[in-house]
């Protein structure tokens, strides 16, 4: 297989290469999205002979199921470099910012999250973001669970699914939003964490919801700069490193939030807190 195109959020996502290709759609999740051949919006160029050159290192962070370190840096020309423990290497130059470029990657882990990163920085340029968010879709609607690892967003998302009638989750981990005819949309995508949940679906956002656990179900909703703060730290961490990314990032979840409102959810691991932040939602 010297290629694959894929329909992720409205873009067509083609990987090219000489053996890697095979092994990226034995992922969980990628073949959900294949698509016939097509023009390509983001080429994902795998076995490239990359080389890492000096670089300004501006992140780094561990992969989460891949027990290894990534780091993050920025060369001389403005190129961004990835490396993946020791010797997978993704680069994305903003010059050509459709296409991204990674080696060989013979750990599945780091080529599962390198493809996540490769639609992420090609993604962001398109007004796509991935969030990491669990969302569950109600009345044709999604609704986005946010929070820090280990707040509940998993949990929080299957109390819905066992109480509230009508619903299914749409992605537990990653899901892709972009503006669809300036409509906040939530998309699914081959990411979706432990949860095999890879739907190739969209739906319109009817709210944000920042959980906190507490020892009482509160909610309210938040303020602009609230809301801002509520999405901002579930978008890819790499992006506040770097100023031009973040300008872009700081202008899309600007026009997010002017259309979808967002709520702070103090709660238990309860059918209450479901049905509180439901009602809240769907039924004010």
């Amino acid at each position: 297989m010297a290629s694959a195109t894929l329909q992720i959020a409205d873009l067509a996502v083609r990987y090219s290469g000489a053996e890697s290709v095979a092994h990226a759609m034995g992922i969980p999740g990628m073949r959900e999205f294949l698509v016939p051949e097509a023009a390509a919006d983001i080429e994902v160029r795998l076995d490239e002979p990359l080389s890492l050159p000096e670089c300004r290192w501006i992140h780094r962070f561990d992969i989460a199921d891949g027990n290894a370190e990534c780091r993050v840096g920025i060369d001389a020309e403005g190129v961004w470099h990835y490396l993946f423990g020791e010797q997978s290497l993704l680069r994305y130059d903003e010059r050509t910012p459709n296409v991204v470029a990674l080696n060989t990657m013979t750990e599945g882990s780091h080529l599962r999250f390198a493809l996540w990163v490769a639609y992420a920085m090609a993604g962001l340029r398109r007004g796509r973001v991935p969030v990491h968010t669990s969302a569950v879709i109600h009345q044709g609607r999604a609704v986005l669970c946010l929070g820090e690892s280990g707040t509940g967003k998993s949990t929080h998302t299957r109390l819905w699914l066992k109480h509230i009638e009508g619903c299914h989750l749409l992605n537990d981990d990653s899901p892709i939003v972009a503006l669809r005819d300036g409509v906040p949309t939530a998309y699914g995508s081959p990411w979706s964490g432990k949860t095999h949940c890879y739907r190739p679906e969209h739906y319109p956002i009817a709210a944000l919801l920042r959980l906190e656990q507490r020892p009482e179900n509160t909610i309210r909703r938040l303020a602009t700069v609230e809301s801002f703060a509520a999405l901002q730290p579930s978008c890819p961490p790499t992006f506040a490193k770097d100023e031009r990314s973040m300008d872009l990032l700081c202008n899309f979840i600007s026009d997010v939030i002017a259309r979808v409102p967002a709520f702070r959810l103090g709660c238990l691991p309860d059918e209450a807190a479901a049905r509180l932040s439901h009602d809240t939602i769907f039924e004010p």
